[in-house]
């Protein structure tokens, strides 16, 4: 009898007519944003921006099951179908499959990789001395055979000579530093460095956006070659008074429409030239790659974006495959995000992977045991 009560549809008010019609348009929202993973933005950018607010959306349709579970209404079925039809891509985003949250010593039969946006060191920021140390320390709590570094900065001499500083304190045998910019003082761009030897590099310059491009280094682990690609995707570009715009209130922003042209503006253009990166790496895999390979590196877009599943469509999810809990690796404007990813062709296994939850960048450090 309970249950009949609560199965039972009685006619609805018309307060619930308007919550019932707001359902409808939110799962709306959320079938476009699972959408957004195998839609172009190239194509149809505007599927971008429902990808990007899958999070929100997802929250507000787990408040209208709540809402109607609490009215005994079986309309709550409208949103948790939603939601169990995207399953398979709520857990590229949240995971409980590896519940060990300590770094264990790295057995020698696996290579350990690092990724880390370092923002440049901080080097600009007068209050921020100590990067270099924190950095450092991270290197040796993580103990990585091979790190990507992104926003990598280095001095050609002095203590901010990060290159050499990394390779003495790391142990690393060997890197490769590609910089967007370089001086007769300074250069940032991308790095690896690895403990084995590395007996090819390159980049891939197609679609490169200034700091933003992809580059690859073979390394030799005894009688096998691992290519390694550390990816960089085009940003947003935020500037400070785009981030404070953001986080204004929706009347507010309303209001100002040139810079919500603008804002809107740069996030297609970001939305878009990542779709050309993902498609150029992915070519680049198929037609230049001769030996088993890991992509890592900062994407800049989410696990429901179309660049990262089109480049993860035929390789392993480190996070998916040994993550646990909600895979935040960014912690700037909007601290919600997973945007940096370890991943492998299907040659390689994950072992291990885990998210060094450390405030140093705007980025936390990931990191991931590989055995092949």
């Amino acid at each position: 009898m309970a249950n009949q009560r609560f199965l039972r549809n009685k006619k609805l008010g018309y307060f619930s007519k308007t919550i019932f019609t707001a359902n409808i348009l939110a799962v709306v929202a959320l079938l476009l944003s699972y959408s957004a993973s195998f839609i172009d933005p190239s194509q149809f950018w505007p599927i971008a921006f429902f990808g990007l607010g899958f999070l929100p959306i997802l929250i507000i349709n787990i408040g209208f099951i709540v809402y109607w579970f609490l009215r005994k209404k079986r309309y709550m079925l409208i949103s948790l179908l939603a939601i169990v039809a995207g399953w398979s891509l709520l857990s590229k985003h949240i995971n409980f499959k590896n519940n060990n949250d300590k770094i264990l010593v790295k057995p020698d039969s696996v290579v350990r990789v690092m990724s880390f946006n370092v923002h440049l060191f901080q080097h600009y920021d007068k209050h921020r001395t100590s990067f270099r140390d924190e950095t450092i320390e991270f290197i040796r709590t993580v103990s990585p055979d091979v790190i990507c570094f992104q926003e990598f900065y280095s001095r050609i001499r002095g203590s901010k000579q990060f290159t050499k500083v990394l390779q003495a304190e790391g142990e690393f045998e060997d890197y490769y530093f590609e910089p967007f910019k370089r001086n007769d003082y300074q250069g940032y761009g991308q790095a690896i460095f690895s403990k084995y030897p590395i007996i090819n590099s390159g980049s891939i310059n197609e679609h490169s956006y200034g700091v933003n491009r992809i580059i690859f280094a073979d390394i030799k682990r005894e009688t096998d070659t691992l290519r390694i690609y550390n990816v960089h995707l085009r940003s947003f570009a935020l500037q400070d008074e785009d981030k404070d715009f953001i986080q204004k209130s929706p009347s507010e922003q309303v209001k100002d429409e040139e810079k919500t042209i603008k804002l809107g503006h740069k996030l297609k253009t970001a939305f878009t030239n990542r779709s050309q990166q993902a498609k150029t790496l992915v070519q680049h895999i198929q037609n230049d790659c001769p030996h088993p390979y890991v992509v890592m590196g900062d994407f800049n877009d989410t696990p429901m974006s179309y660049s990262v599943n089109l480049v993860g469509k035929n390789m392993n999810n480190a996070f998916a495959e040994k993550g646990f809990g909600w895979g935040v690796t960014y912690f700037g404007i909007l601290p919600i995000f997973q945007i940096d990813y370890i991943m492998s062709d299907k040659q390689i296994r994950i072992e291990d992977f885990g998210i060094l939850k450390e405030k140093a960048s705007d980025h936390y450090p990931i990191w991931a045991d590989l055995a092949y």
